[in-house]
């Protein structure tokens, strides 16, 4: 085996960059947390978008690419469309970019953050005879694309074992849950009896008792503002809560926070409005738009919602739920059924409203199993999704593909 040499190496990592999405703030806080004596970070992305703008903020040096832009995801099993394809093929232009950058920047080795720009990546690695790896963020099937694609990487790095692929030998498959700073994501309760004051201003009731013989329960969702994420059914379940005897002990808010990616994403977003009015619960739900820093609003929820439809690979709302000791109810697809276990919050059958609204319900009249199941969250975060033991990990990779050559 080669001795690795202790000067740096210069990692290029690739990502549609299209929006900022669960995989995207994970690669940023890998960014963030890359052992810089060791690796030196270039970031491949569309030049004009958010994303390149978080990674200007850190020390990764922003490479613009005409990548393609993120698939726009409607199916529940397949994940991309004719279109799709045609779209990607369009671009394969960056595949010279691409080239370019790797000799420009002297690229050891290339970090792929999704399918497409590991395809695109996987020809440019061959070409220049380096290796690449992909971190594998979704959990449905790219059909005969996963095959070509598992052919051009050297390891792919798995986010939890509902990604895992049955075709791919286990020795090119490496299992590293996303990481979450468990010490920086706290929020001071001031900064969360701030929030608490802007979004409720005039409202009666309060989580600690208050005027209002109610008890407020805050319950909410933290993510993209798309319809596989079946946030209409929590809006369901509100109405459903407003109709139980929950009602008369409790006053339940949800809290939607986040924002649209695509057309029929903003579409949707209109449509969970007018829900809201016609199901008379708009009092009851407050859509705050998007958050780049989620830290505070985790930490105000007394209960973190995760309603996918289909199946999700490692969501960072349940890990950064429970690295402020959240429980979580969520829908046993994909990867939440492995992060949410019976200790830490409560598995419901997707596309259920009147499910959601029971788990609601049994964690409002149970005081004392919310305060358990939010510190198991916790001690489960501090065994399982620290970035500094993730980061490690990943840096361990980088080193035996390195030294395999």
């Amino acid at each position: 085996m080669k001795i690795l040499d202790p000067s740096k190496y210069n990692i290029l990592y690739l990502d549609s960059g299209s929006g900022i999405g669960g995989g995207q703030r994970s690669l940023l806080l890998l960014l963030k947390m890359l052992d810089k004596e060791r690796w030196t970070p270039y970031v491949g992305c569309l030049g004009n978008s958010p994303f390149a703008s978080e990674v200007g903020k850190t020390d990764a040096h922003v490479v613009p690419l005409t990548l393609p832009e993120a698939h726009n995801k409607t199916d529940k099993v397949q994940r991309f469309t004719i279109q799709d394809l045609l779209n990607d093929f369009r671009q394969l232009r960056v595949i010279g970019q691409l080239h370019k950058a790797v000799r420009q920047h002297r690229i050891a080795l290339i970090h792929a953050n999704s399918l497409s720009v590991a395809l695109l990546g996987g020809v440019v690695a061959k070409w220049n005879r380096i290796p690449i790896l992909m971190h594998k963020r979704y959990a449905t099937s790219y059909g005969i694309l996963d095959k070509i694609c598992e052919k051009l990487l050297q390891r792919v790095i798995l986010v939890s074992e509902a990604t895992r692929w049955d075709f791919a030998s286990e020795t090119k498959q490496t299992l590293i849950y996303n990481g979450v700073d468990l010490d920086a994501f706290q929020a001071t309760q001031a900064e969360v009896e701030t929030l608490r004051t802007e979004l409720f201003s005039g409202q009666n009731g309060s989580g600690h008792g208050g005027e209002n013989s109610k008890t407020r329960l805050v319950v909410g969702v933290v993510t993209r503002i798309t319809p596989e994420k079946g946030i209409h059914f929590l809006v369901k379940a509100m109405a459903k809560l407003k109709e139980s005897v929950l009602s008369n002990s409790a006053d339940v808010k949800l809290l939607i926070v986040g924002g649209p990616y695509f057309q029929k994403d903003y579409e949707y977003m209109a449509s969970l409005k007018q829900e809201t009015t016609d199901l008379g619960v708009a009092d009851s739900v407050i859509f705050t738009g998007f958050l780049s820093d989620t830290r505070v609003v985790t930490s105000l929820l007394d209960i973190v919602l995760v309603p996918s439809i289909i199946p999700e690979a490692c969501p960072r709302t349940i890990i950064e739920a429970m690295a402020v000791g959240k429980p979580v109810i969520a829908t046993p697809l994909g990867g939440s059924k492995e992060l949410v276990t019976s200790e830490t919050g409560i598995l419901v059958s997707p596309e259920n409203a009147e499910e959601i609204a029971s788990a609601i319900t049994e964690l409002a009249t149970n005081q004392d199993r919310l305060v358990r199941m939010g510190k198991a969250a916790r001690q489960r975060a501090e065994q399982l999704f620290s970035c500094q033991k993730n980061t490690i990990l990943t840096e361990t990779v980088y080193t035996e593909l390195l030294t395999a050559r």
